[in-house]
């Protein structure tokens, strides 16, 4: 038994013997405190829900208790010396049982007789002496149904839809054959229930029947005569059989005949299309008027083609202008005139020898992502008059020393990084840093946007959240502010979505989508140019890259897309410098580059560590983030980027854990030759990221200062709350008790209700200290972390399971920072993974993003296919 005795004058005080046999019974039972799955089909006899136990049986009243607390009454079995079924569930009546010697052998396996779809559920097994209970083992049972596909060729005359049972039906037995899907039908009843044949859909009228000689044998097929497309769906058998109910599934295909004579007419006229279809690829460029032109920028030149069949004198006026009107090249008669050229286009221009040819084609030297642009082609004679016209779409790629700015919105902070700096000065990608005027210096602004009572857009980030809690009731009233934009963003249909702004009034989604890239283009442009030493910068100086979620589809990256067109980011002219870039391979793309020391260093659990850091509280004076926590050493992995290209095939796999601020993400890659990238699939994310942390964090606080203490702080010192929960954001990516500084205001706020000491009295994991900070415990700290490591660790589960090959585990996002989230992974799957977290994982995405672009080598082509059908549709 559980063993407790009670003194006089004390509480529930162990015995040290007794001491000893609750700690082996709490090891032994927790170490069957495992999850099973079993699967049964519905129509077995029976199926057993294993649990084993070795430990040490309580001395009195030993019970074993099976349950399902989805249930209520939730109990399924309960064994003492003998069964006592009183509390049982009424659905399980009759149908369960345990071995008589269950409590000797330790075999507590319980087995449940006809199972049933709705027996469906998690089980868990308990021992218990009657005053405290132990779970051993939670079992999850899932019964399905049998399934069968069927396929037919149409036109046949008739169709089987096979059904077979064991037993023999009885006279008041009935069977039911209805069609779920598309939609729910009723086929065929057998049987007396004359109120279900009536039932049966016009559709089947006459069409379906049950042999009665086979019926008598178990056979309980239908005949479906005719069948046609109309007929293709899910089909269910169900017995009702003295009270029990037993279902299969039967799925019916159509197909028709591969090759009829359409189909070969069809093919004969494909064929023609095909041979004319290459007839007009040879001589495209002198029928058409628009090029598209796609190439890298490492090339030492690239043909702005411009052909044309129309037959033209030798004293032509042949003009190469770009879309702003700007001269690219002239060449009148016999000489080229470059007096007008455009600086950007100096002594990298000349025209192919082919005019006679009538192929006045220009090539441009080494050609930049700067150079993307619609070029048009005019010849013209001697008074004027265009002959001929053709325009160029050009479209360079960026490469590593192309202009690029990276922008990351994310569900609660957004920001962006810029690379201005050729390969060869040494430049490194830089992220812009936010804040500044509440005296922080963070990587990120809360995705926050504020317009006025006209919808005309007012401030961004911190700024827009402060001013509007700042605001009086009455003025917040007329406003619009928008939190975390994206994570309403319905990412499959979100042209014609609205946005709900903080106080229930409504705006489109895309225009504050437009207005938050617009000031976050303006806000590049200006960081830029005030560290610029020489050159001015334009928006088309620039690539454009968009990190997008791996779950989006085309119709979120097009309304992404139209947003960017309409915020300026890019014109039709420069639209393909605009690029996306999904979140999990630029975190990957930067955790593969190159330089040494990128990967913090983790070990296995230092929970058996007894020691403690030196603590004191954070430091925020400089704003620097990585200089806000308390003392802790974090080692710096050398070139692991090195040696996770260098692992065998089968650990080439990676999973890159996204933890962001309000979604953790999975996505999982395969790291081919040379460093590309490829996509295998994305996991469903969960809710858990840094915000549900914070919250944690906030109801504690609520909870320390209570009686409506923190409720009126909140309201009136927005700012100070502001900086309280960054200090915490800082101070909580160790694992050891920190300290946050409590502010004046809050301090006076409390002593207006009680001595400040009396407030922590009533919680536990927090006590006040004398230079007037709040001291949180490391297992306190701990607890804000509980659902997000649950979550994590359930996902990774999943996702190893589904794929056993896969080999690390790769941890980005502003929550990986936390040392307590990754040393739980080393601890989770450190044995079996290895788990990498690069330095600053909260930049990991914008600056891969970065690195993505000036490196497109890096990720595989989803454009693959036929290189014909590439060809044809490109041109045609």
């Amino acid at each position: 038994m559980f063993l407790r005795t009670r003194e006089k004058g004390s509480g529930w005080i162990l015995k040290k013997t007794e001491m000893l046999v609750i700690f082996l019974i709490f090891v032994q039972a927790s170490s069957y405190s495992l999850a099973f799955g079993e699967y049964v089909f519905e129509g077995a006899d029976s199926v057993v829900l294993p649990c084993q136990y070795s430990g040490l049986l309580p001395e009195v009243n030993p019970t074993v208790i099976w349950r399902r607390h989805d249930l209520k009454p939730p109990t399924i079995h309960l064994r003492r010396e003998e069964d006592d079924l009183r509390g049982q569930n009424q659905r399980f009546s009759g149908r369960t049982s345990m071995k008589p010697d269950a409590l000797d052998s330790g075999v507590f396996s319980l087995s449940l007789k006809k199972p049933h779809l709705s027996d469906s559920g998690i089980y868990t097994c308990s021992i218990s002496d009657g005053r405290e209970e132990r779970s051993i083992t939670d079992v999850q049972l899932e019964v399905k149904v049998q399934q069968v596909e069927v396929k037919v060729e149409e036109g046949v005359e008739f169709a089987i839809l096979p059904c077979k049972t064991t037993a023999y039906l009885e006279e008041e037995d009935t069977v039911e054959w209805t069609r779920s899907e598309p939609e729910f039908m009723i086929a065929y009843v057998y049987g007396n229930d004359s109120n279900k044949v009536k039932d049966i859909d016009k559709l089947f009228c006459d069409r379906t029947e049950m042999s009665k000689d086979k019926v008598k044998r178990g056979d309980l097929s239908l005949t479906l005569r005719y069948p046609t497309e109309r007929d293709t769906g899910v089909y269910i058998c169900t017995i009702y059989r003295k009270g029990d109910i037993v279902r299969q599934k039967v799925i019916l295909h159509l197909f028709k005949e591969i090759f009829s004579s359409w189909a070969k007419a069809f093919l004969i006229l494909l064929i023609i299309v095909l041979v004319f279809g290459g007839l007009l690829v040879h001589f495209r460029q002198y029928l058409k008027s628009v090029y598209k032109v796609e190439v890298n920028s490492a090339l030492q030149s690239v043909t702005l083609p411009c052909k044309s069949i129309t037959c033209v004198a030798k004293d032509v006026t042949i003009r190469w202008r770009n879309n702003t009107g700007q001269i690219v090249h002239i060449h009148q008669g016999s000489f080229t005139k470059l007096e007008e050229q455009h600086k950007l286009y100096k002594e990298r221009t000349e025209l192919k020898k082919g005019l006679k040819y009538g192929d006045f084609s220009l090539i441009l030297k080494n050609p930049t992502d700067k150079d993307t642009n619609i070029y048009t082609c005019t010849i013209s004679n001697t008074w004027g008059k265009i002959l001929v016209k053709k325009e160029v779409l050009l479209s360079v790629r960026a490469g590593v020393d192309s202009f690029i700015i990276a922008i990351d919105i994310g569900s609660a902070y957004t920001g962006y990084a810029y690379y201005v700096n050729p390969q060869k000065e040494g430049g490194e990608t830089q992220i812009k840093r936010w804040g500044k005027e509440l005296g922080l210096e963070s990587p990120k602004a809360p995705t926050c946007i504020l317009f006025d009572e006209n919808k005309k857009f007012l401030k961004f980030g911190y700024e827009a959240k402060t001013a509007y809690n700042n605001m009086k009731e009455e003025e917040a009233k007329k406003h619009y502010f928008f939190e975390n934009i994206k994570m309403g963003l319905n990412c499959r249909n979100p042209v014609n979505q609205t946005a709900k702004a903080a106080n229930g009034k409504s705006m489109k989604a895309f225009k504050v989508f437009t207005e938050v890239l617009r000031y976050l283009k303006d806000d590049a442009l200006d960081t830029i140019s005030a560290h610029a030493t020489v050159e001015e910068f334009e928006v088309s100086d620039f690539t454009w890259v968009l990190n997008v979620p791996a779950s989006w589809g085309p119709e979120a990256k097009q309304f992404l897309k139209d947003s960017a067109m309409q915020a300026a980011l890019v014109t039709e002219g420069t639209k393909s410098k605009l690029t996306f870039v999904l979140d999990s391979e630029a975190a990957l793309a930067w955790c593969l580059k190159p330089p040494p020391d990128r990967f913090i260093k983790g070990s296995h659990s230092r929970d058996s560590l007894d020691q403690s850091a030196e603590i004191r509280p954070a430091d925020l004076s400089s704003g620097d983030p990585s200089r806000s926590q308390a003392t802790v050493n974090i080692e710096m992995e050398p070139d692991e980027s090195a040696n996770l290209l260098k692992r065998k095939t089968n650990m080439k796999r990676v999973v890159v854990v996204d933890c962001g601020d309000e979604t953790i993400d999975f996505t999982a890659h395969e790291v081919l030759e040379g460093g590309v990238l490829q996509k295998l699939f994305e996991f469903p994310g969960n809710e858990k990221g840094g915000k549900n942390v914070l919250n944690k964090f906030k109801q504690f606080l609520g909870e320390i200062f209570c009686d409506g203490v923190w409720d009126e702080y909140e309201e009136k010192y927005q700012r100070e709350v502001q900086r309280m929960l960054h200090d915490f954001t800082s101070l909580k990516r160790v694992d050891e008790e920190i300290l946050i500084r409590c502010p004046y205001s809050l301090v006076e706020l409390a002593k207006k209700k009680k001595n400040i000491e009396m407030f922590f009295e009533s919680v536990d994991g927090a006590s006040w200290d004398d230079d007037g900070s709040i001291r949180i415990t490391r297992e306190k700290l701990r607890s804000f972390f509980a659902e997000s490591l649950q979550g994590i660790t359930e996902s990774l589960r999943q996702i190893f399971n589904r794929d056993h090959s896969i080999g690390s585990i790769v941890l980005v996002g502003g929550l990986a920072e936390n040392q307590i989230i990754h040393q739980h992974i080393i601890d989770q799957f450190g044995q079996q993974h290895k788990v990498l977290v690069p330095e600053r994982p909260q930049e990991a995405v914008l600056k891969g993003a970065v690195e993505l672009v000036r490196n497109p080598q890096w990720v595989e082509s989803k454009k693959k296919g036929p290189a014909w059908l590439k060809c044809f549709s490109e041109k045609f």
